[in-house]
This record gives C-alpha cells, sequence and structure tokens, in this order.
C-alpha cells in the first residue's frame, strides 16, 4: 500500500483524467443531442456536465483553501455550447492536477466546513481528505450517468474505469 498523500493525489489525477476522457466522447455530440432532455437528472448531457463543473470549481476552492465563489453556472445559457463549457473545465481541470501536486499529509488533516458550499444539510467540518475523495466519488457517480445518456443517444462512451487508469499509469496499456 502506498502512503495517504500518494493514494489521494491518485485518485484525484484519475479523476481529472476520467473527467477529461468524458469530454472527448462527448465532443462528439451533435448540439441538439448534447441540450437533449432525457429525463435523467439534471435533464441532460449539458445539465450533468454544469452540475459536475459547478460543483468541481467549489470543491476546488474549498480544497485549495480559497471562499467558494461559484454556486452557481455564471449564465445558463452560456454552456448551451459545449465548447464553453469544455474551456472552462479543462481549466479547472489543470487546477487539480496542480492541487495533486501539492498534497501533503498536515493539509490533508486540516478541517473545513461543508457550510461553506450553502448546502442545508452540510453544516459540519471534514477533514479535507475526506473531501477530495467524495469530489472524485462524485464525479465517478456523475461520468456514469453522462455515459448511460451517451448509449441512450447511439454514441461510444469513454473508458473511465478506474483500473484502467491503473494500468495506463503503470505503462501495462497505451492510452
Amino acid at each position: 500500500m502506498t502512503d495517504p498523500e500518494t493514494f489521494l493525489a491518485t485518485h484525484l489525477r484519475y479523476a481529472v483524467w476520467a473527467t477529461r476522457r468524458t469530454l472527448e466522447a462527448v465532443r462528439h455530440l451533435s448540439p441538439r443531442e448534447y441540450v437533449r432532455d432525457l429525463g435523467a437528472s439534471f435533464r441532460s448531457v449539458r445539465g450533468i456536465l454544469e452540475h459536475m463543473l459547478v460543483t468541481d470549481w467549489g470543491w476546488y476552492e474549498l480544497l485549495a483553501g480559497e471562499s467558494p465563489g461559484i454556486t452557481d453556472p455564471p449564465d445558463t445559457q452560456f454552456y448551451a455550447e459545449f465548447s464553453n463549457l469544455e474551456n472552462d473545465y479543462r481549466a479547472l481541470l489543470v487546477r487539480y492536477e496542480i492541487l495533486a501536486s501539492f498534497l501533503d499529509d498536515p493539509e490533508l488533516a486540516t478541517r473545513f466546513a461543508y457550510s461553506q458550499l450553502e448546502v442545508p444539510w452540510l453544516d459540519s467540518r471534514v477533514p479535507k481528505w475526506q473531501g477530495l475523495m467524495h469530489l472524485v466519488n462524485h464525479g465517478t457517480y456523475h461520468r456514469g450517468q453522462i455515459a448511460a445518456l451517451m448509449r441512450q443517444l447511439g454514441h461510444a462512451v469513454a473508458e473511465t474505469d478506474l483500473i484502467h487508469f491503473y494500468l495506463e499509469l503503470e505503462g501495462r496499456i497505451r492510452p
């Protein structure tokens, strides 16, 4: 088993890797498919990605020690164009990669208040490492929803299984 810092950094890098692969797959949707209401949570691929982006920004700000500044998309029409969402998301993923390089044990033990996210049922203070693992799990959940919607639309889905990431990381399979 590896040390906790490496474990957490690896899983944060996994979340970045999997989200990038998902964005690549979504790029193949037509503009109409991207916004099509399929009755899922957040209605469409666009809705799920908007939710992921906004919450990932909030988590980034908390994990990086900043005050959360994004609780809603800046303008819901802005992300009607996939390229706008993709550009903002890719910029955030770069920040997460940098954050993964600076994780250390004392920092991971510090606590922050969920209440900073303005979610009523989250009012306790938790260690940053738990917030980080929640972020990773949250993304996995919603990327799975996107994969299901893409299959409904007749498109190929991104390979985002964690074991695939591990094998690629070890050089045992090619990207």
